[in-house]
């Protein structure tokens, strides 16, 4: 987060639930929501699909969209949740793998 505070100035962080955060996003009352630390699966997945419904996206700090491939761990890699057209997505990205 510390690369993100110093690369857009005063962050307003929002301490709810990950499936709230997608909602804000969803419907237009958050900027971003950047994911650096551990969630899982169960926390993320419905309201990926709702963000997504209402033409916002996640995704993986390499830019790739988020998802849900089979694998060992349940635990989600970090990522990027944004509103649809977010027009300072690249520097998002860039912000958020530093």
């Amino acid at each position: 987060m510390d690369g993100l505070s110093e690369g857009l100035g005063a962050l307003k962080l929002a301490n709810i639930g990950s499936s709230l955060k997608f909602c804000l996003l969803a419907e237009g009352s958050a900027d971003c929501y950047p994911r650096l630390a551990p969630t899982s699966q169960w926390d993320t997945a419905a309201a990926q699909g709702v963000l997504e419904g209402a033409g916002g996206e996640v995704l993986e700090l390499s830019g790739e969209p988020f998802s849900y491939p089979a694998r060992a761990s349940l635990l989600n890699p970090f990522f990027l949740a944004l509103p649809a057209k977010a027009a300072w997505r690249e520097r998002l990205l860039t912000l958020a793998r530093s």
